[in-house]
């Protein structure tokens, strides 16, 4: 089970589409979004079968859409109740920079949820007109990700989209979707954990007392949220009381 996962607009379900080959994963070109549920994909890659899920953008807060804290909850639940476990996270974002939601996100469902037992690799969209090789940005940006603590296992930099098209079956940037698609797969079976981990569900909150005079206090992982990912006491409450659910 690999599960992609990041912002509305990084590109996850164009990822899916270029690694099946086939447009499977509907796309956006708007803001808003339309993936609202995980969905998952087969994906065979070099004689193995790899179970792809797309799931919903994690900085939606158009009323419109969804509540960001629902796609939190939806992809923690996902994480959580896979019986097969998690062999890799993808986390996807779009070039040119880092976003503070995006090491927020990074360290909430790798470091927290996940407990950095199970590898996280990063997947930069979006570079089809870089100068030169695609990966000369990693080169530029790698010590920005040092510098928020964010250590992938492996990167891939990445197009997920053809371009224009510009005669019968010939497409713009279809040299680099091709070399995209190879990346990719390579980075999932560089990465992949051979044994899957089951992750187990966290204990936001802890009861103490006796009878009717038990009284709930805020776990540790509520802290390590306020600590780790900046969230204010209230905030990190708040989300734990929704993922608690």
């Amino acid at each position: 089970n690999v599960i992609i996962f990041g912002e509305t607009g990084a590109g996850k379900s164009s990822v899916v589409n270029l690694l099946a080959e086939a447009d499977v994963a509907k796309i956006s070109s708007t803001s808003m979004g339309c993936t609202f549920q995980s969905s998952s994909y087969p994906v065979i890659i070099t004689g193995s079968l790899f179970t792809i899920f797309d799931t919903a953008g994690l900085n939606e807060g158009d009323p419109k859409t969804m509540n960001k804290s629902n796609a939190i909850r939806q992809l923690y639940q996902l994480i959580t109740s896979l019986k097969g476990g998690v062999s890799l996270l993808l986390f996807c974002m779009r070039a040119p920079r880092i976003r503070e939601s995006h090491v927020q996100n990074w360290r909430l469902f790798h470091e927290m949820i996940c407990a950095e037992k199970v590898p996280i690799a990063i997947i930069i969209t979006g570079l089809e007109n870089e100068e030169g090789s695609m990966d000369n940005w990693w080169v530029k940006n790698r010590d920005n990700f040092e510098h928020h603590g964010m250590r992938p296992a492996g990167h891939a930099c990445v197009t997920a989209t053809k371009g224009k098209k510009k005669g019968d079956n010939q497409y713009l940037f279809a040299e680099e979707y091709a070399e995209s698609r190879e990346k990719v797969q390579k980075l999932i079976v560089k990465c992949a954990l051979q044994k899957p981990w089951a992750v187990p569900k966290i204990r936001w909150f802890v009861e103490t007392g006796i009878l009717c005079f038990k009284n709930e206090i805020m776990g540790k992982e509520v802290f390590q949220m306020m600590e780790r990912c900046g969230m204010s006491e209230e905030d990190a409450k708040e989300l734990a009381r929704e993922l608690k659910e």
